[in-house]
Protein backbone atom coordinates (compact mmCIF):
# COMPACT_ATOMS: atom_id res chain seq x y z
CA UNK A 1 0.00 0.00 0.00
CA UNK A 2 2.85 2.24 0.78
CA UNK A 3 4.28 1.84 -2.90
CA UNK A 4 0.72 3.13 -4.21
CA UNK A 5 0.69 5.96 -2.43
CA UNK A 6 4.35 6.71 -3.44
CA UNK A 7 3.80 6.15 -6.82
CA UNK A 8 0.80 8.33 -6.83
CA UNK A 9 2.39 10.90 -4.98
CA UNK A 10 4.94 11.43 -7.68
CA UNK A 11 2.83 11.43 -10.26
CA UNK A 12 0.91 14.71 -8.77
CA UNK A 13 4.06 16.40 -7.63
CA UNK A 14 5.10 15.71 -11.64
CA UNK A 15 1.55 17.17 -12.59
CA UNK A 16 1.89 19.92 -10.35
CA UNK A 17 5.50 20.43 -11.55
CA UNK A 18 3.33 20.55 -15.70
CA UNK A 19 1.04 23.29 -14.72
CA UNK A 20 3.98 25.79 -12.81
CA UNK A 21 6.17 25.55 -15.80
CA UNK A 22 2.91 26.09 -18.68
CA UNK A 23 1.85 28.62 -17.02
CA UNK A 24 4.95 31.10 -16.56
CA UNK A 25 6.04 33.43 -14.13
CA UNK A 26 2.81 34.91 -11.37
CA UNK A 27 2.85 38.75 -11.56
CA UNK A 28 4.26 40.16 -8.58
CA UNK A 29 1.96 41.00 -6.34
CA UNK A 30 1.02 44.61 -5.67
CA UNK A 31 2.15 46.12 -2.46
CA UNK A 32 -0.76 46.97 -0.01
CA UNK A 33 -0.27 49.30 3.19
CA UNK A 34 -0.90 47.59 6.31
CA UNK A 35 -3.33 48.82 8.57
CA UNK A 36 -1.31 47.60 11.64
CA UNK A 37 -0.18 50.28 14.10
CA UNK A 38 2.28 46.83 14.98
CA UNK A 39 5.71 46.90 13.86
CA UNK A 40 7.06 46.25 10.44
CA UNK A 41 7.20 42.43 10.27
CA UNK A 42 10.51 40.69 9.80
CA UNK A 43 12.06 39.86 6.88
CA UNK A 44 10.11 36.69 5.14
CA UNK A 45 7.42 37.17 7.41
CA UNK A 46 4.17 38.42 5.99
CA UNK A 47 2.14 41.08 7.62
CA UNK A 48 -0.86 39.35 9.33
CA UNK A 49 -2.44 42.58 10.20
CA UNK A 50 -2.99 42.07 13.28
CA UNK A 51 -3.15 45.19 15.60
CA UNK A 52 -2.89 45.50 18.58
CA UNK A 53 -1.52 48.86 19.00
CA UNK A 54 -5.02 50.22 19.59
CA UNK A 55 -5.76 47.70 22.69
CA UNK A 56 -2.46 48.74 24.63
CA UNK A 57 -3.85 52.58 24.03
CA UNK A 58 -6.76 51.48 25.89
CA UNK A 59 -5.46 49.76 28.16
CA UNK A 60 -2.43 52.76 29.22
CA UNK A 61 -5.45 55.57 28.91
CA UNK A 62 -7.59 53.20 31.85
CA UNK A 63 -3.93 52.64 33.76
CA UNK A 64 -3.79 56.61 33.53
CA UNK A 65 -7.81 57.74 34.29
CA UNK A 66 -7.14 55.43 37.42
CA UNK A 67 -3.95 56.44 38.55
CA UNK A 68 -5.24 60.35 38.44
CA UNK A 69 -9.16 59.01 39.67
CA UNK A 70 -6.83 57.21 42.85
CA UNK A 71 -5.68 60.75 43.82
CA UNK A 72 -8.65 62.42 43.94
CA UNK A 73 -10.39 59.73 45.23
CA UNK A 74 -9.64 61.05 49.18
CA UNK A 75 -12.63 61.66 51.75
CA UNK A 76 -12.17 64.41 54.46
CA UNK A 77 -11.68 62.92 58.17
CA UNK A 78 -15.33 63.53 59.26
CA UNK A 79 -13.96 63.33 63.29
CA UNK A 80 -11.97 66.05 62.55
CA UNK A 81 -14.94 67.96 60.84
CA UNK A 82 -16.96 67.48 63.92
CA UNK A 83 -14.41 68.63 66.25
CA UNK A 84 -14.43 72.00 64.72
CA UNK A 85 -18.26 71.95 65.28
CA UNK A 86 -20.06 71.98 68.77
CA UNK A 87 -22.11 68.95 69.17
CA UNK A 88 -20.88 66.72 66.09
CA UNK A 89 -21.40 63.19 67.60
CA UNK A 90 -21.23 61.78 64.88
CA UNK A 91 -17.77 61.60 63.41
CA UNK A 92 -16.57 58.41 64.78
CA UNK A 93 -19.55 56.52 62.85
CA UNK A 94 -18.70 58.64 59.97
CA UNK A 95 -15.83 57.83 60.09
CA UNK A 96 -16.31 54.11 59.92
CA UNK A 97 -18.00 54.73 56.83
CA UNK A 98 -15.65 57.01 54.71
CA UNK A 99 -12.90 54.34 55.69
CA UNK A 100 -15.22 51.32 54.05
CA UNK A 101 -16.28 53.48 50.89
CA UNK A 102 -12.34 54.27 50.74
CA UNK A 103 -11.36 50.55 51.14
CA UNK A 104 -14.21 49.74 49.02
CA UNK A 105 -12.79 52.33 46.13
CA UNK A 106 -9.27 51.01 46.58
CA UNK A 107 -10.40 47.51 45.75
CA UNK A 108 -12.38 48.68 42.74
CA UNK A 109 -9.68 50.21 41.30
CA UNK A 110 -7.40 47.35 41.80
CA UNK A 111 -9.52 45.85 39.79
CA UNK A 112 -9.83 48.03 37.35
CA UNK A 113 -5.77 47.66 36.69
CA UNK A 114 -6.16 44.22 36.87
CA UNK A 115 -8.71 44.00 34.24
CA UNK A 116 -6.30 46.70 31.94
CA UNK A 117 -3.49 43.77 32.77
CA UNK A 118 -5.48 41.73 31.71
CA UNK A 119 -6.03 42.85 28.66
CA UNK A 120 -2.75 43.87 27.39
CA UNK A 121 -1.64 40.47 28.23
CA UNK A 122 -4.68 38.79 26.20
CA UNK A 123 -4.00 40.78 23.59
CA UNK A 124 -0.19 39.95 23.21
CA UNK A 125 -0.80 36.06 23.92
CA UNK A 126 -3.75 36.32 20.97
CA UNK A 127 -1.51 38.04 18.41
CA UNK A 128 1.85 35.60 19.28
CA UNK A 129 -0.67 32.83 18.89
CA UNK A 130 -1.60 34.17 15.80
CA UNK A 131 2.04 34.56 14.75
CA UNK A 132 2.60 31.54 15.46
CA UNK A 133 0.03 29.84 13.62
CA UNK A 134 1.52 31.73 10.38
CA UNK A 135 4.84 30.97 10.82
CA UNK A 136 3.66 27.11 10.98
CA UNK A 137 1.49 27.20 7.65
CA UNK A 138 4.92 29.01 6.42
CA UNK A 139 6.65 26.40 7.43
CA UNK A 140 4.27 24.11 5.86
CA UNK A 141 3.62 25.99 2.69
CA UNK A 142 7.55 25.32 2.10
CA UNK A 143 7.11 21.60 2.36
CA UNK A 144 4.52 21.81 -0.05
CA UNK A 145 6.82 23.94 -2.38
CA UNK A 146 9.90 21.61 -2.43
CA UNK A 147 7.02 19.11 -3.46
Amino acid sequence: MTFEFEAEWTQAKGEAAMRLASAGPLPAPTPQPSPSASPSPAPGQADLGLINGPVHSKASGIRTVNAEARGKSTLDDAEAVGRSHAGWVAGAASNDCVGAWQRRLRELADLVDAAADALTTGTNAITTEDQAIADGLRAAGGVLEDA
